[in-house]
């Protein structure tokens, strides 16, 4: 399949009407990362597929989701642990066997507890599993990190503007929907453009969204007040020389750095949802950085691994797209079990339990 894998012609399409066409028809792209010609149209389809009939939102703050599964997983005998990284997958005689986990808020001097299960899963993907958790010297690592063994790569990361804003959301009639932003209908040229410099060049595709208006319990929650959050692509190299830093102790270039590219997305919002300029009370950026330090992604990845066409090469099978790894007892859920982006999240967090319970089959 993967070796029969048409290429896309060269240079940018002629027909002004199929450029348009195909531009708009690739705006799930900010779901997946990738520029279109890099991108697999597994991630394409199944990203399309899962919104044709609309998406939900919580009732109250979104944090409810992360509650109510909670709640769910308490009721069946689970445990859910906060403030807790755990660092190395414990592996005894080839099998994992459990977690060494440390208190997060106690720093590097924080007490490790030992957890131990029948079954580990690892859903923070298979570049932090085999950087982070796995034991250095054990095969698989050394076998991973031989790039000869592999040609998966991590994805791109995003640049996050969250705002503030002075009014309630029906007087100021603010989209109840989401709306995707382009700055150009060839694509792939606007993402080399912005790639190569993003203080010179606008992002070529904005997530705007106003949760306030999704909610419906926002106005009674927070009256008066409306919010927007808006994404971009952001790449790791951009901000690789403050890897290693702490938030707000990054100095003068960072903080300038991040002005720059938050006036692009203000522009934009501003341009797109004119009626909230001289609106907007507060405005923060998040960076590729800022996925590091919350999310704990390898190299800002939002999504695990890029979802180039790679993730089907026959030398990617043991890494990618595969619930089972070559550890005994020990299992990838997320994006890595299945295909990339929140879609494949989800369903590969169902192939993972599929496994673990015997369902798997041939996979």
């Amino acid at each position: 399949l993967y070796e029969d894998c048409p290429t896309a012609p060269p240079g940018n399409e002629s027909d002004p009407v199929l450029r348009r066409l195909k531009a708009v028809l690739n705006h799930p792209i900010g779901d997946y990362a990738v520029q279109p010609r890099e991108a697999t149209f597994a991630a394409q389809g199944i990203t399309m597929a899962h919104y044709m009939e609309g998406a939900a939102y919580t009732v109250g703050p979104t944090g409810n989701i992360s509650i109510r599964n909670s709640s769910m997983l308490r009721n069946f005998g689970g445990e859910v642990l906060c403030d807790a990284t755990v660092e190395q997958i414990i592996i005894e005689n080839g099998r994992a066997v459990g977690v060494l986990v440390r208190n997060t808020s106690a720093g590097q001097d924080g007490k490790i507890t030992e957890i131990r299960a029948k079954h580990i899963v690892c859903a923070t993907s298979v570049f932090n599993l085999h950087n982070k958790l796995l034991p250095p010297d054990h095969p698989s690592v050394k076998e991973f990190r031989d790039e000869t063994k592999r040609t998966i790569k991590p994805s791109n990361g995003h640049i996050f503007l969250f705002c503030k804003i002075r009014g309630e959301a029906a007087e100021l009639e603010v989209p109840t929907h989401n709306l995707w932003y382009f700055n150009s209908y060839d694509m792939d040229q606007a993402f080399d453009q912005y790639y190569a410099d993003p203080v010179a060049h606008r992002p070529p595709t904005v997530y705007i969204g106003f949760p306030c208006t999704k909610d419906p319990t926002w106005s009674k929650r927070l009256p008066g007040v409306s919010n927007a959050i808006l994404i971009s692509d952001g790449l790791f190299e951009w901000f690789e020389k403050w890897h290693g830093t702490h938030h707000h102790e990054r100095g003068v270039e960072y903080e300038e750095f991040k002005d720059q590219l938050a006036k692009h997305l203000l522009d934009i919002l501003y341009e797109t949802v004119p009626q909230v300029k001289g609106k907007v009370d507060y405005w923060t950026l998040g960076t590729p950085l800022t996925e590091i330090s919350y999310l704990a992604s390898y190299h800002a990845a939002s999504y695990g691994t890029k979802c180039d066409t790679n993730i089907f090469n026959r030398l990617n099978d043991k890494w990618t797209t595969n619930p089972r790894t070559s550890i005994p007892n020990l299992y990838m859920a997320g994006s890595d079990a299945f295909l990339p982006a929140v879609c494949g999240a989800m369903y590969g967090g169902i192939l993972s339990a599929a496994s673990i319970l015997g369902y798997g089959g041939s996979l």
